[in-house]
């Protein structure tokens, strides 16, 4: 550009330059407000946490009228075993990088295995190594791994522990420790 053509320039950009490499640390960092407890939807490609430290094996109680499980603890699992699911809960994650708990159920300890669990936890350990979907065939009775073809990245794990994205999780209002929770009372038709 000539002399004239820069005399015609209103601001001075130069102040604005600044090299790729010179930003350093981000200056936030995303804080979790909520954390699902679900299974992935059949159109989402997640991976799931390897690390045992976020597996959780534990009890949940899943209402029809709300979208949160509760999560209840082992000395009233046996008044509401008719009600209530063992799982383990595995940390996974999307690719826009929202965590998940996903409820996966345990290996039963007698022979009879249904084989939409039995899938669904052959699909959560691919997960720890690759990208997939969960899809159902209705067809064969199971799940079946749909896994990602493209490179995708490793997965960026948040920095949390396994209590606090459970405190997240399920909060104070979704943890039943006593028989007199107003979520049982109701469920036995006491309230």
């Amino acid at each position: 550009m000539n002399e004239e053509g820069k005399k015609k320039e209103k601001t001075d950009f130069s102040k604005f330059r600044l090299p790729t490499n010179s930003l350093g640390s981000p200056v936030a960092h995303k804080v979790l407000l909520r954390v699902p407890v679900s299974k992935p939807s059949k159109q989402q490609y997640v991976r799931v946490c390897s690390d045992g430290a976020y597996h959780f094996e534990c009890a949940i109680l899943k209402l029809e009228d709300d979208d949160r499980p509760y999560l209840i603890s082992h000395n009233i699992a046996s008044a509401v075993a008719q009600d209530i699911k063992q799982v383990i809960l595995k940390l996974g994650i999307d690719r826009q990088g929202n965590i998940f708990l996903w409820p996966i159920p345990p290996t039963p300890e007698d022979a009879s295995e249904n084989t939409w669990n039995q899938s669904q936890r052959q699909v959560a350990e691919m997960a720890e190594t690759s990208w997939v979907r969960l899809t159902s065939n209705r067809a064969l009775g199971c799940y079946e791994p749909m896994v990602a073809q493209g490179e995708i990245p490793e997965p960026t794990w948040p920095d949390y522990t396994l209590g606090e994205i459970l405190e997240i999780a399920f909060g104070s209002t979704h943890l039943i420790a006593d028989r007199e929770h107003p979520t049982l009372l109701k469920l036995w038709g006491l309230e």
